[in-house]
């Protein structure tokens, strides 16, 4: 934990970034005056003109984004390319389009299921409305979609899905979620595993570790481990969340090498300062906001709680969901006002049993686009078949909480397993 001097930044690029989006720009001023007058106090002058420099630089960045967003014309029809599959809403389904020249994701409403998937090239007959979410845009779409042409990942999933019965698998290892019900969506929420049905920084680590522990050598290692990240990648797609799991996983896997080059939160900081330059409404993106927080909590979290378990694999595995947990359970209170009371158990559980889904499934999907794959999905069906077990088996799943009493209860917890 030497490697700490990004940490400030970043959380200071953030607050700026989030200011300016809430409509507060005034903040920054304040936010600046106020780090700069800690890190000088403390002597760390270079920490206040990094800090400085980064609400500045980065709060800019945000307001120059807004203002041209605030330029834009739309007409009747947009074209675009959806960024991510559908999402399913409470009336109907959203997608997310790239528009050239729009510095934000376009959120697009439709009545009906669209035949189209991440990275497909779409128009949109409709009309524009106001935004009622902060960020970068401040328009909404609402209309009817055409697809024009699909996306190489599109073939990919629809290849891979034509070869499992177990909708589990395709979302565990692709993050497509085509062929589970919505009953077993709200499923996985509850019991704290809906985090395997998406692409996550857990499968980047994974499939990277496995490749890093295929060879000898540390060249090597970053060489098979680059390479594993690049066919899992051409495989899924280069979507937002995708980025974010990229910057969570190798995070991960150097805490997992032990790497003695950089430390894991000093390149956590390095990747959401990046990731915050390329896309400000990440600020405002719970989805970035628990990436970032369930990896800094298990490198942070674990060396203290493995003092406390043990240093066995089920200690490991119990240390990682306690530490994803705690830091997760006041944001997830936030969101939902509720939170999962058996994600512990659950992710402990099914948590032998991912890693083997992961990269036998990737390797499913690789030979699904040449005929083959179906003998290796047979194999892992049955791993799939006792996660979705063990949620079905939960008798309370949920409960009402606020984020400010769940806090609360993770330090205790903390505390308890410490003492």
């Amino acid at each position: 934990m030497r490697e700490l001097r990004l940490v400030p930044a970043a959380a200071v690029a953030w607050a700026a970034t989030l200011a300016v989006l809430l409509g507060h720009p005034w903040l920054v001023a304040g936010l600046v005056v106020v780090v700069s007058w800690a890190f000088l106090r403390a002597d760390h002058r270079g920490q206040a003109v990094l800090c400085a420099a980064s609400a500045a630089l980065f709060a800019t960045l945000a307001a120059v984004r807004s203002q041209r967003a605030e330029r834009f014309h739309f007409g009747a029809e947009v074209t675009g390319r959806l960024t991510a599959d559908p999402t399913q809403t409470a009336s109907g389904w959203m997608v997310r389009l790239s528009v050239p020249g729009y510095p934000a994701r376009l959120p697009v409403f439709l009545t009906e299921r669209p035949e189209a998937f991440a990275g497909s090239l779409v128009t949109v007959t409709g009309h524009p409305g106001p935004a009622d979410r902060p960020g970068v845009g401040d328009t909404v779409f609402s209309g009817e979609l055409v697809a024009h042409s699909h996306s190489w990942t599109a073939g990919v999933a629809e290849r891979f899905r034509a070869i499992c019965e177990n909708g589990l698998i395709p979302g565990m290892v692709l993050g497509d979620t085509s062929l589970q019900s919505p009953e077993d969506k709200q499923l996985y929420v509850d019991t704290g595993l809906s985090h395997l049905s998406a692409v996550s920084g857990s499968n980047v680590a994974i499939v990277c570790t496995v490749a890093a522990l295929l060879v000898r050598g540390p060249r090597a290692r970053v060489g098979a481990s680059a390479s594993a990240l690049a066919l899992y990648v051409s495989l899924v797609g280069w979507e937002p969340s995708v980025q974010r799991a990229t910057v969570a996983g190798a995070v991960g896997l150097l805490a997992v090498l032990n790497s003695s080059r950089m430390e894991p939160l000093h390149a956590l900081s390095l990747g959401a300062l990046a990731l915050l330059a390329l896309d400000s409404d990440l600020a405002v993106n719970y989805g970035f906001a628990l990436s970032v927080a369930a990896t800094a909590g298990i490198v942070a979290l674990m060396p203290l709680l493995l003092r406390a378990l043990g240093t066995g694999i089920l200690a490991r595995a119990v240390a990682v969901a306690i530490a994803a947990d705690i830091v997760t359970m006041p944001l997830i209170a936030l969101m939902t006002g509720r939170i999962s009371v058996v994600s512990v158990v659950a992710n402990v559980l099914v948590a032998p049993v991912v890693p083997v889904i992961t990269v036998v499934g990737l390797v499913a999907a690789a030979l699904a686009q040449v005929g083959w794959g179906r003998p290796l999905v047979l194999l892992i069906e049955p791993l799939a078949d006792w996660i979705h077990g063990v949620a079905a088996a939960m008798p309370i799943t949920t409960v009402e909480a606020g984020p400010v009493a769940v806090l609360l209860f993770g330090g205790w917890v903390v505390a308890a397993l410490l003492r």
